[in-house]
């Protein structure tokens, strides 16, 4: 009986811990800060984005956010966090309702968060939240979603 309780219980964490955990960990990780981060923009608007955005370091007055320049800027900002905040939920209901899609966004999130490695990289401002951003990406997202990819891939092309 002790056997047959064990090979149960194995059963049971092998179903349990799948490649998938690559996808839905990071992903609901993302979806969660999305969620939260978004009606704060939509909420609080554009003088409390360019403090909250702004580096410690640096002082810019309240009143650029009143700017026309910057009033275009945060227009175009909200189009796109809007579109973002729209496939983050789709992707979220999709992977959790038809598993059978975390192949087409595993591949598309990886693409994402290696360019979004790229950009915050490449700026080159220094500022420590960058730095915090760069390690996010470099020990949680990329080796979550890049893990999944790899694991699909052999998967697909290793037999």
């Amino acid at each position: 009986q002790n056997n047959h309780h064990n090979e149960n219980n194995n059963k049971t964490m092998g179903t349990v811990v799948t490649k998938e955990l690559l996808i839905y960990i990071p992903f609901t990780v993302d979806a969660l800060n999305t969620l939260v981060t978004f009606p704060l923009f939509v909420i609080n608007g554009r003088k409390w984005a360019l403090e909250a955005v702004t580096p410690k370091e640096e002082t810019i007055p309240p009143s650029e956010a009143d700017r026309p320049a910057f009033k275009q800027l945060w227009e175009l900002f909200m189009v796109a966090y809007e579109g973002y905040f729209g496939f983050t939920l789709s992707t979220l209901a999709c992977i959790y309702k038809y598993p059978e899609t975390i192949p087409c966004f595993g591949y598309s999130l990886f693409a994402l968060y290696a360019y979004k490695h790229f950009a915050v990289q490449n700026k080159k401002l220094g500022a420590t939240q960058d730095d915090q951003k760069l390690n996010w990406i470099r020990f949680f997202f990329l080796p979550g979603y890049g893990g999944y990819c790899v694991l699909h891939l052999l998967e697909q092309f290793g037999r």
